[in-house]
């Protein structure tokens, strides 16, 4: 199984949303999308399901090309999921009954619903009508439903919403473990961290197109990172050549090549003049959507 997207443009009159975007997902493979508002998440995943036309550009499952035919959008629909929005939710159905209505719809010979159930934690709830939900739960149930469908393609909006921290890292850990059943996985998700969690690789969308791409396995260039104020550069200097001095204070100084007596004076220094964490890591998801979004701050006069 694979994903291609191929000099995609999507223009709505005279303003292009989209142009000339690009990628290739394999199966086994989570993809993270990073996608500020008024980038064109939506437009991107709508155009790729055919909701919406393009102008220029091809889909491909599998090296096969998806046209705008009824024939073409009937297959994509049963081989792609979305993420239910809450409000679509039946406030009088129960959870159970919107599972099995997923599972009807997209894999009849399925009998995983009760696996489902109890691989998310539900069996205390998910028999009650949605309207006794809180928004956690009925977040955990879009989720369940999406499982049930059990489609190759999935794209998945925000899943992390109203979840609490024990539910962000459970829905992670079942993310990581269905992938392998030869899924493509896209989420689109603003708590960057917890996608350094999961994902696979993580796609920025920007300026039109998928602008930069991060792939968490070839990452190996080791930081030190903190937070430091302007005023209090000065008792870093002189900041080494490749330092990143991002939005919010945040620098990352590169440190994978010196010796570890350095590193830990490096850290020192760092953290007597920062009341926040100090760590060592390689660049992460949140410190590419600075530099990306917000730019990289000048420190050379330092």
């Amino acid at each position: 199984m694979s994903l291609e997207v191929k000099n995609l443009t999507i223009n709505y009159g005279t303003k292009t949303v989209l142009k000339n975007v690009n990628f290739n997902i394999p199966d086994n493979t989570i993809i993270g999308l990073v996608a500020p508002n008024g980038t064109g998440k939506t437009t991107l995943f709508n155009a790729i399901i055919r909701f919406i036309p393009i102008n220029t550009g091809e889909i491909l499952i599998d090296d096969i090309v998806y046209k705008n035919t009824t024939k073409d959008v009937k297959a994509l629909h049963s081989k792609i999921t979305f993420f239910p929005d809450q409000a679509e939710l039946y406030e009088d159905f129960s959870g159970v009954e919107h599972i099995e209505m997923y599972r009807d719809i997209w894999n009849p010979d399925s009998s995983n619903i009760e696996e489902v159930i109890e691989r998310l934690n539900m069996e205390g709830y998910v028999k009650n009508k949605v309207k006794t939900y809180s928004l956690g739960m009925r977040q955990r149930l879009c989720f369940a439903m999406m499982i049930a469908a059990d489609t190759k393609i999935m794209f998945m909006d925000e899943i992390m919403n109203g979840l609490d921290p024990v539910n962000v890292e459970l829905v992670s850990s079942v993310l990581q473990e269905i992938k392998e059943d030869g899924k493509i996985i896209i989420v689109a998700s603003h708590l960057l961290e917890n996608l350094d969690d999961y994902a696979d690789q993580i796609y920025f969308l920007n300026e039109q197109r998928i602008y930069y791409t991060y792939v968490r396995s070839e990452s190996h260039r080791e930081y030190v990172k903190g937070y430091i104020s302007e005023d209090k550069l000065k008792f870093l200097s002189p900041l080494r050549e490749g330092t990143l001095y991002l939005d919010g204070d945040r620098i990352c100084i590169p440190a994978d090549d010196l010796p570890e007596e350095e590193v830990f004076k490096m850290m020192s220094a760092l953290k007597k003049h920062s009341s926040q964490e100090v760590s060592l890591g390689t660049l992460g998801t949140h410190e590419h959507y600075l530099r990306i979004y917000k730019g990289e701050r000048n420190y050379e006069t330092v």
